[in-house]
Parts: C-alpha cells; structure tokens; sequence
C-alpha cells in the first residue's frame, strides 16, 4: 500500500513538472508572439514615414544612429542563414505566417496543459484515497 503511494506521488511530481517545462514553452511562444506583433507595426510606420531616423543595434547595448530612406525593399531571415529580400507585403505575409504556426503551437501547448491537469486532478483523488488507508492499516 505504501509503496503505491509512493509511486502515484512520484508520477503526480512528474507530471507537475512536465507542466512547469510546458508552461515555459508557452510564455516563449507568447513572447514571440508580441515580437511578431512589435515588427509588423515597425514595418506599418515605416512605410508610412518617408525618412526615419533609427538607432541600428550593433551589439552589447551600442548603436548606431541612421536614417532609413530606401523602404521599397527589406531583408528577413528564413532560416538556415538564407535571407530573402521582400517588400512590406512580403514581409507581413512571412510575419503572419510564423504568426499562425505559433498560435497553433501555442494551442497544442495550452491542449497538453489541460490534459496533465487532468491527469493530476485523477491522481490526487487516487492518493486522497490511499492516505487513509495507509494509516488505518
């Protein structure tokens, strides 16, 4: 009976852990998310502005300050050190699909969340039950 208990406690550690690993893989994605979100309105102003004056991050907390004049084209990384040259539309049409793959993963995650809870809510009861047992045997 003991050792019973002691394996649904661990199994119920476990699971409370793997929640912890998963609830971090969530906040990154929502981070990403916002990032997302933060470059499409960049992308949104410069197109608006005819010259725009900018700080160009160098790395190590120095920039350097700038002008951008040429907004018909930009640069954006697709992986694998490839980077492709796009116009805003292009740039938005990328965002959003990176977008859209996120918030599917994002929702696999909060899906696999809710399947441990369960999971949990069903162990918890089983251990409730051995505890009495345990100390009336």
């Amino acid at each position: 009976m003991q050792k019973q208990l002691q394996q649904k406690m661990m199994e119920y550690q476990l699971m409370e852990e793997r929640l912890k690993q998963i609830d971090q893989q969530r906040d990154f994605f929502i981070e990403k998310m916002v990032e997302i979100e933060q470059t499409k309105q960049a992308v949104e102003e410069l197109e608006k502005n005819k010259e725009e004056d900018v700080l160009v991050p160098l790395g190590s907390g120095l920039f350097l300050p700038g002008k951008i004049n040429k907004k018909e084209k930009m640069l954006i990384g697709i992986g694998s050190d490839i980077i492709l040259e796009k116009d805003s539309e292009g740039i938005n049409n990328i965002l959003e699909q990176r977008k859209k793959i996120l918030e599917d993963n994002l929702e696999n995650i909060q899906n696999s969340m809710m399947q441990i809870a369960k999971e949990m809510q069903l162990l918890q009861k089983e251990i409730q039950k051995l505890l009495p047992e345990l100390k009336a045997g």
